[in-house]
């Protein structure tokens, strides 16, 4: 399959999650059944399960899809000017943004999502860490050693006092200020730094980080353990081309995979992408769809580095 196709694959694919969305806001997930999806759809029960391999992997995909648009949209640059300027940007384009995961919010409000299965609930203990992390470096970078050792405490109240008024916007149907409400806040979080008595020792320490990081490293394991077996699910579907064709792949293949396992760095997209594109291109049907297992596995696992090369991750 080329990029045409790929592409296009994708494209139907988001289009499928935001209408799923839409379904698990309305009826709620538990509600919906694969008949309700496919009809929205307008796809067979068959064409389904090629995108999919079952409810719960679609809920996921709903909530990576979602959860990494907010995420990004939150933790964007924030543009020139001080540090705190600049977190009070952050903070507006978060509730600026309400509205437009509206329906999603919704879903997470109404739902016990992670009751649904383990790979749920491990994803959305790393989305609460993940957020909760970027907290204690953006308050490390807007406040030095004003903040010291109680930034964890001081992220725990952020993201405790952010999330209740994220709520409350949320169920208002008139518009807000979100420049004004993220300046009133910052506000209060400088009152929360300023109040810490000289010696006073914090509630929480480093301690508090030890379950997100062992998480991480677990899930940063398994998931390369999954992405070896895809790159030997690759292998094993080149030994049925002819000698030179089946030689020529394995020599990519495993390129690619010491490109992807093999260094200390990440891996660079152009020698990536220039990899992928060649194994595409050698028109064996039988390679197809080990090589979009592969992609999706190295997807996830890099989207697990970048996050363990966050300021916060121990060396």
């Amino acid at each position: 399959m080329g990029k045409e196709g790929d592409a296009a694959m994708d494209e139907r694919r988001v289009q499928f999650i935001e209408a799923a969305m839409k379904l698990f806001a309305e009826k709620g997930y538990h509600e919906t059944s694969i008949q309700d999806l496919v009809e929205a759809w307008g796809i067979s029960k068959g064409a389904f399960y090629h995108h999919f391999a079952s409810k719960e992997d679609l809920l996921l995909a709903v909530l990576r899809y979602y959860s990494e648009k907010m995420v990004a949209d939150f933790m964007a640059d924030g543009g020139e000017g001080t540090e705190k300027e600049r977190f009070t940007r952050q903070l507006a384009a978060h509730f600026s943004h309400i509205r437009e995961y509206k329906d999603f919010l919704r879903m997470m409000m109404s739902e016990q999502l992670p009751k649904v299965n383990p790979e749920v609930e491990r994803y959305m203990f790393r989305q609460h860490g993940r957020l909760f992390l970027w907290y204690c470096t953006r308050l490390a970078e807007v406040y030095g050693e004003e903040v010291g050792p109680y930034v964890y405490d001081v992220a725990m109240m952020t993201n405790g006092i952010i999330r209740q008024y994220l709520f409350y916007f949320f169920f208002r149907e008139e518009a807000f200020d979100a420049d004004a409400a993220a300046r009133f806040l910052v506000r209060r979080i400088d009152a929360i730094v300023a109040s810490f008595a000289a010696g006073e020792r914090p509630l929480l320490t480093e301690e508090a980080l030890v379950p997100w990081i062992e998480l991480e490293e677990r899930e940063r394991k398994r998931q390369r353990e999954r992405l070896v077996s895809a790159f030997a699910a690759v292998r094993e579907a080149a030994n049925g081309l002819d000698p030179k064709q089946a030689n020529d792949v394995l020599e990519a293949v495993a390129a690619l995979e010491e490109e992807v396992l093999g260094r200390n760095e990440p891996p660079r997209a152009y020698i990536v992408e220039a990899l992928l594109l060649y194994l595409r291109h050698q028109q064996a049907p039988r390679l197809a769809s080990a090589l979009d297992a592969l992609s999706q596995e190295m997807e996830a696992y890099q989207r697990l580095n970048g996050w363990e090369r966050e300021p916060w991750k121990k060396r």
